[in-house]
């Protein structure tokens, strides 16, 4: 399917179909892999990709105290959000997914809000890097360099920050880091992966769960569009410049990478967790049974979504404890 149709279904308008339901509501998809919570997931998958078209866009305004300021940083649109709840010096860098061909949206400053809350930040840092089909390979990746050297030019010290990434944005923040190390950049204090999206080549989790999982998986427009990796330029998928997996992982920094057991993208975290165990990386995965692809993003309700916050939380809590 064309570009644009995937555009019409892009995550902005994902939130809409959110369903707020209580506690005692949530508790009953407390199994992911339960009959149950898999035709609950179906459902709300089904409103994403047919949503109801009201003719009305959303203006976006933060909330909760958070205050945005725009800018460019080398013709790259950023954003930055701010409040005074913690007190602490923990800076936030969200690189955020869609499969390289999505632009930052609504949801996904929701998202970086969350993630930051998670965090205990006070600042979080969210932009919108060229992505495909326009601008290919190693277009995402410059914008991402900029925007983080701008970070520290305002100050920040890199032992503040964490990069948090999703799906695709989950391979940029990877590639990124192995960047600024091959750069001579200081590295950030650790790193977030949620459902990070690791190596373009075919993994087996890409066949063996391509009938579980409702977001990335067989018959889902996305899938149809992920697997063209219209981001490559033409590159080899198993280069490491586009797999991460297969990059020198030496010396990056601690990480927390979270993955659901049904999602199309399982081994690409598997695979990453034994990379980072051979290069001497401290890092921690956390399984989830029965969820699909970024499900902390698509499925906000679920129970399985609170919990990967709280270890996104204890996570960031244990990296600047040390």
């Amino acid at each position: 399917m064309g570009n644009l149709k995937l555009k019409s279904l892009s995550l902005s308008v994902l939130l809409a179909f959110s369903l707020q339901i209580s506690a005692a509501e949530m508790s009953i998809y407390s199994d992911g892999e339960s009959e149950l919570t898999q035709n609950y997931i179906q459902k709300k998958m089904d409103q994403y990709f047919n949503p109801v078209k009201t003719g009305v866009k959303p203006q976006f305004r933060p909330v909760n105290g958070w205050v945005r300021e725009t800018f460019t940083v080398d013709n790259v649109p950023t954003e930055k959000y701010t409040k005074n709840l913690y007190h602490n010096q923990r800076v936030l860098l969200q690189c955020h997914g869609g499969g390289y061909l999505l632009g930052l949206n609504d949801n996904y400053r929701n998202f970086a809000l969350l993630q930051a809350n998670a965090l205990k930040a006070d600042t979080v840092y969210t932009f919108d890097y060229r992505h495909a089909p326009k601008d290919l390979y190693p277009s995402a990746l410059e914008d991402a360099v900029s925007v983080y050297r701008k970070i520290l030019a305002d100050g920040v010290k890199p032992e503040n920050i964490v990069i948090a990434g999703d799906s695709a944005g989950g391979n940029l923040a990877l590639v990124l880091s192995v960047e600024l190390k091959i750069q001579g950049i200081p590295l950030p204090r650790g790193l977030i992966l949620q459902s990070p999206w690791t190596a373009m080549n075919t993994l087996p989790s890409h066949k063996d769960n391509s009938s579980k999982d409702k977001v990335l998986g067989d018959n889902t427009p996305l899938n149809a569009e992920i697997g063209k990796i219209s981001y490559a330029n033409g590159i080899n998928p198993e280069d490491p410049r586009l797999s991460p997996l297969y990059a020198d992982l030496r010396g990056l920094p601690p990480m927390l990478i979270q993955t659901g057991s049904y999602e199309l993208l399982y081994s690409d975290s598997v695979m990453l967790k034994e990379a980072l165990d051979k290069a001497g990386v401290e890092s921690e995965l956390k399984v989830y049974k029965g969820m699909p692809h970024d499900f902390p993003l698509v499925l906000p309700e679920l129970p399985q979504t609170e919990e990967s916050f709280r270890d996104f939380s204890e996570f960031g809590d244990r990296l600047f404890a040390q």
